[in-house]
């Protein structure tokens, strides 16, 4: 199993002067977080892949004193956060998949990795109507539809930015088509594959999360993650 971590954008909204992962949430970078929980969920270090975009110098250098593997997207500065999902070959392996921003508990990702479907996308019920949340439709367990235009009424939740992909070349196939799309993110290649891959919401509202994109909810992080 590969983990790839989305690090590219500029983190516009929380305001920072630095890259987004290396901002400290109580005297750890968010992205040494990252490792910290994967190292904790079973994931060594050398499985992790970052991509970079904003100020990658500066990442890069701070993936070398953690161990982890840095790559470069050169369409970082696009809407969309997809295109960092092509900036690894595709192989046969499966893929962990996680948004940069995320602060998260290991066993999120213990209980994302033993869903089963082709994809699997943890999803917690507690945020469910939150205008800005990226919102799911479920059916049972089957993840039926991705976004935050979706209606109160027929949201489970909220889904938490991690995305467990079985086989990394079906899916990467099946989006080929979104990859000169610039303003695409991994929700809409969720979307697209709902139809013909089994693609499983885990709903859990058990553990301690928080995806910092204002200063309001690094505030809330700190807090959390104290």
């Amino acid at each position: 199993m590969k983990v790839l971590i989305l690090a590219a954008g500029t983190g516009s909204r929380l305001g920072a002067e630095i890259p987004k992962i290396l901002v400290e949430v109580s005297g750890k970078t968010i992205l040494s977080r990252h490792v910290d929980s994967l190292t904790r969920a079973g994931i060594a270090s050398e499985k992790i892949t970052v991509v970079t975009g904003y100020r990658s110098d500066d990442v890069t250098d701070f993936c070398r004193t953690l161990g982890l593997k840095a790559v470069f997207n050169p369409r970082w500065n696009t809407p969309g956060t997809f295109s960092s999902f092509f900036t690894i070959p595709p192989s046969d392996s499966s893929l962990l998949i996680i948004h940069g921003d995320l602060i998260w508990e290991a066993g999120l990702a213990i209980g994302t990795l033993k869903s089963p479907g082709n994809i699997a996308v943890p999803v917690d019920p507690r945020n469910r109507a939150d205008e800005e949340a990226m919102k799911a439709e479920v059916r049972g367990n089957r993840l039926l539809l991705l976004s935050k235009s979706l209606p109160v009424s027929r949201s489970a939740g909220e889904s938490m930015g991690m995305f467990f992909v079985r086989h990394h070349r079906i899916l990467h196939r099946l989006s080929e088509r979104l990859s000169d799309d610039p303003s695409a993110n991994f929700d809409d290649a969720v979307n697209l594959a709902a139809g013909s891959l089994r693609t499983e919401a885990w709903i859990t509202d058990r553990f301690v999360w928080e995806e910092v994109d204002t200063q309001e909810d690094l505030a809330a992080a700190r807090i959390k993650f104290s």
